[in-house]
């Protein structure tokens, strides 16, 4: 009898040590999967960004990509070369940008260069994209330029930002 005990004891024993240790367990896995990526033309894109007829508003000439270009080398018909000095300009409705994807999102810019906040986008309600504005699915937004270079410390032919980057997070 005692025997059985001590046979049934060290199958309860063993079975409980298996279920603690567990089969299977893994740490880390790394698994290569394919991924197909198309890039479009920023009319194209899933953020649609489509520049007005304005002539400030140009395509850099590789893939459609939208550029504005306010600086000297873009003279005006006219003769403008640029944004004047101690000034507020606005330039309305430049481009729209618009939600072509599957989720609505929050559309925000950031701008990098000497004096990224005298460059301002907003949309038609005058909020700033810095602060980010929402877009539903199929929903588009005109955004507006607003420069600012009433700062002392920004020179004449100086260039206000280097890049600006469009960000479309989920919301």
């Amino acid at each position: 009898m005692q025997r059985r005990k001590f046979v049934i004891g060290m199958g309860a024993l063993a079975s409980g040590a298996a279920a603690m240790v567990g089969t299977g367990a893994f740490t880390s896995v790394t698994a290569a999967r394919d991924i197909d990526v198309a890039v479009a033309d920023d009319a194209s894109a899933y953020l649609r960004l489509k520049g007005t007829d304005s002539h400030y508003v140009t395509d850099d000439g590789d893939g459609g990509t939208l550029a504005l270009d306010l600086s000297g080398d873009n003279a005006t018909p006219s003769g403008g070369s640029g944004v004047n000095p101690n000034a507020v300009t606005e330039f309305g409705s430049l481009f729209e940008v618009a939600n072509q994807g599957t989720q609505p999102v929050t559309v925000e810019v950031t701008k990098s260069g000497q004096h990224p906040g005298a460059v301002a986008f907003e949309d038609g309600n005058g909020d700033e994209l810095a602060d980010g504005i929402e877009l539903d699915v199929g929903e588009s937004a005109d955004i507006s330029l607003v420069v600012d270079t009433t700062d002392d410390a920004i020179d004449v032919d100086e260039q206000l930002v280097d890049s600006v980057v469009f960000h479309a997070v989920d919301t």
